[in-house]
């Protein structure tokens, strides 16, 4: 409602200066009239009283005129009357500029002056003396009378003026907060839901003003904006199945590189197998605990094989779930694990560097998924004889260099090898969808795509350094919350 009372004061200032306006204009007109009203019954007066001073004086003489008007002032308590002499400057003494008017002129004079450290109305009537000197009658009263008029009229005005002032400021704020306050109350509120996300329950004002349509437009906004959404919702879940499914895809293609080093993997326990059993059906094996023992082997090597087999399926099958906590050795352990027989087929050596536990809150699956990722194109970049290192610690990071990253602790996990490296001019668009250096048929340019959007969504990032000819190392970051302290500084 600080619209409302701001509206009102701004409404209540110029009625206030109307009202202060017409207080001084009806005042000034008050003490126009009265001063009017003093001038014109002074003037009777003075006109009347000299014609009885006339009389007398051709009748009695100039001591009898005089005793009358000393009478008539004796009897008058604000009035002031006397004769003065025109020709005896010391005889207008409270308005000596009259005297010359006077002599000159002879008509009726009215002037206010002081007498003392009062303020007076003075009226001067020329009397036609019978004797030669020239003679005036004057008329004073004090003017006191208009500050007594002031001190009535103003307390009133001001009472009539304030009580004015309060009904138009009730009526402004009731009529403000009914055309105003509510709407905009109204308006805020929706405002407000709008900004949380709730784009339902629409206005309704039924008053034809700006407001109006400004609610109007809200709803429209509202509806839009809930349109929009809903739009947005369907693209986001078709863009996450899309996403999965291209994880899936790259899953799967990394189960297929894997089968011909599983193949070999798989090859000399089958044949210890295939050995065991021709063994115990020639009957080479009479003693039974020759057979005993043919038998524990052959089932040490299908437990084997059943491994194998039941990891190149739980990869395969795997799907992003929600994040818990996970030991990133651990999983780094099993991944190196699960990539060995690949490696081996290449002549190539994966060294993991992994002393403790460091568990964070991920998604394991998809962290798995990253990692191996990594390690595969290492693999597929090495020559035979190279080796991989893989390292997993906890590092404080002062400047994450990803946009919307909180400094802090950062669990992360190092590929390198020393292979055939990338070049400076490629190593921008590495992490670009389907973009690949390798040729037809081993790569589809999605490995490191995954990678970085994996990253992304667990809140981390991706870092690569690399040198044609020389190697690579990838570095990935996730955030590790309460994990231990870091076992390394921060390297970079």
């Amino acid at each position: 409602m600080r619209l409302v009372r701001r509206l009102t004061i701004y409404l209540l200032i110029p009625i206030g200066l109307v009202f202060a306006l017409d207080t001084m204009l009806t005042l000034r007109s008050d003490l126009a009239l009265l001063d009017l009203d003093m001038r014109r019954d002074d003037a009777t007066l003075d006109r009347q009283l000299a014609i009885a001073v006339e009389q007398v004086w051709r009748q009695h003489g100039e001591r009898a005129a005089v005793d009358l008007v000393a009478r008539f002032r004796a009897a008058e308590t604000e009035l002031d009357t006397r004769i003065v002499f025109l020709d005896d400057e010391a005889g207008v003494p409270a308005a000596p500029e009259a005297v010359e008017s006077l002599v000159r002129d002879g008509s009726t004079l009215q002037l206010r002056a002081k007498r003392g450290a009062e303020q007076r109305l003075f009226t001067y009537l020329r009397l036609a003396t019978p004797e030669s000197r020239r003679a005036a009658l004057e008329i004073s009263e004090p003017v006191s009378q208009e500050r007594d008029h002031l001190a009535t009229r103003i307390p009133k005005k001001l009472i009539t003026a304030v009580v004015m002032l309060l009904l138009c400021a009730g009526l402004a704020g009731a009529v403000g907060v009914h055309v105003v306050g509510r709407p905009i109350d109204m308006l805020i509120e929706k405002a407000r839901r709008i900004g949380q996300g709730d784009f339902s329950t629409p206005i309704s004002l039924t008053s034809r003003d700006e407001l109006s349509a400004l609610a109007r437009e809200m709803n429209a906004m509202a509806e839009t904006l809930e349109a929009a959404r809903r739009r947005l919702e369907d693209e986001s879940a078709a863009r996450i199945k899309a996403i999965e499914q291209l994880r899936h895809a790259d899953r799967l293609t990394s189960v297929g590189r894997l089968a011909s080093g599983l193949a070999h993997e798989l090859g000399t326990p089958l044949n210890i197998v295939s050995g065991r059993a021709q063994m115990i059906a020639s009957g080479e094996s009479g003693e039974r605990e020759e057979v005993e023992r043919a038998a524990r082997v052959i089932g040490e090597q299908v437990n084997r094989m059943t491994r194998i087999v039941r990891q190149l399926l739980g990869f395969a099958r795997q799907q992003s779930g929600a994040r818990i906590e996970a030991d990133l050795s651990k999983l780094a352990k099993e991944t190196v694990t699960f990539l060995e027989p690949l490696a081996r087929t290449r002549s190539v050596r994966i060294a993991c560097a992994v002393d403790r536990e460091l568990v964070v809150r991920v998604d394991a699956a998809q962290i798995q998924q990253a990692l191996t990722n990594l390690v595969m194109n290492a693999i597929q970049a090495s020559h035979p004889d190279d080796s991989i290192e893989v390292r997993v610690e906890l590092r404080e990071v002062a400047t994450p260099p990803s946009p919307g990253r909180e400094p802090g602790r950062y669990a992360v996990f190092e590929v390198e090898d020393h292979g055939e490296g990338i070049r400076a001019d490629v190593l921008p668009a590495i992490f670009d969808p389907f973009f690949t250096t390798k040729p037809v048929g081993e790569g589809t340019g999605l490995g490191l795509a995954v990678v970085y959007g994996i990253l992304e969504e667990q809140g981390g990032w991706i870092e690569v350094r690399s040198e044609a000819g020389c190697g690579s190392c990838f570095s990935a970051f996730v955030p590790a919350g309460g994990a231990d302290e870091p076992s390394n500084p921060d390297r970079r």
